[in-house]
């Protein structure tokens, strides 16, 4: 779950702990953090360069194709970065 903060461009993301189960909050541009129940480290999920890069356009064509013709295939298969 992803809210921001009133008033500001800062947005924090609530990780469930694996460990706990309990709350953490990750801020914009935390990669981690710990746990305030337990300690155990909680990491954001990578975005996968599908997602934040200008050429993936070029590299992920056919994942691209396919979506658009409305294939099963595409960015969610499991298959990122292979060709």
């Amino acid at each position: 779950m992803a809210t921001k903060c009133p008033g500001s461009d800062v947005e924090i993301t609530i990780m469930p702990c694996p460990r706990c189960g309990g709350e953490v909050e990750l801020f914009t541009g935390e990669a981690k953090a710990k746990c305030p129940d337990c300690g155990q480290l909680v990491w954001r999920e990578a975005a996968s360069c599908i997602e934040w890069c200008p050429g993936a356009s070029r590299c992920f064509r056919h994942v691209f194709k396919e979506e658009k013709a409305g294939g099963k295939k595409g960015a969610g298969n499991g298959n990122r970065g292979q060709r």
